[in-house]
């Protein structure tokens, strides 16, 4: 604690509601948040295993694990750290959810597969995959593309193709890397007093402005559960 300026201190040490440190790249948000961790833990005697921490790449999930191990000591591997993706993975097939993930590779073939069957031709792969991602970060399913972008010849191709796609998938029990930020979601939304309250505690995350399945995903893991939530959403 003693390396934390004092509104970081604040940040750490903040008990009720929720804590949102907003700042630059490397000034120390990680390490504020590892103490906070420590603090729920040691202070508040919030136990370990319900806690959270969530971020964006594998890389920064394995900073926050060696950052927390000086701070928790053994306890730290009771605390679940992982990447929003692995841990909607792991949400998802903990409520007996049945399916695989589609690769880029295998994602790239099923769009190939729908354009021949549609027998379009003058849009490129890049294009529908970037629409379809973005789409599905706004949480706009198919219907809602076609209604969003009607009369528009080109957007309606490819709303046309995310049908498709989105039924190929289904057909065969397949998500993409997208859809399990928006399986989450749903799970949370529609579930929020089940088996899954334990998870909401505390969590790390950084959220990029476009991906509003992310965000929406997050405050649900905010807001679900038994225990009082805390979330420090880092930018």
């Amino acid at each position: 604690m003693s390396e934390l300026n004092p509104k970081q201190r604040e940040a750490a040490q903040f008990k009720d509601g929720i804590a949102a440190v907003i700042a630059v790249p490397g000034s120390g948000k990680t390490r504020t948040m590892m103490e906070r961790i420590g603090i729920l833990v040691n202070e508040y005697g919030i136990p370990p295993e319900h806690i959270l921490g969530l971020t964006f790449t594998r890389n920064a999930a394995e900073e926050m694990r060696s950052r927390l191990v000086p701070v928790l000591g053994n306890l730290s591997s009771r605390v679940r750290l992982s990447t929003i993706h692995s841990f909607c993975l792991h949400l998802l097939k903990s409520e007996g959810r049945v399916f695989e993930i589609l690769s880029g590779k295998e994602q790239l073939i099923f769009i190939k597969n729908v354009m021949k069957r549609l027998r379009i031709k003058d849009l490129t792969l890049g294009t529908i995959l970037r629409e379809i991602s973005l789409a599905k970060n706004n949480i706009i399913d198919p219907t809602e593309f076609k209604d969003l972008f009607y009369g528009d010849k080109t957007m309606m191709q490819v709303a046309n193709i995310y049908e498709s796609y989105e039924e190929a998938k289904s057909n065969k029990l397949l998500l993409d890397f997208d859809d399990l930020l928006l399986e989450a979601y749903y799970l949370l939304r529609d579930n929020d007093a089940g088996p899954i309250s334990s998870h909401a505690m505390s969590k790390k995350h950084s959220c990029r402005p476009k991906s509003h399945s992310m965000f929406k995903t997050v405050r649900l893991f905010m807001t679900v559960g038994r225990y009082a939530a805390c979330l420090i959403i880092c930018v």
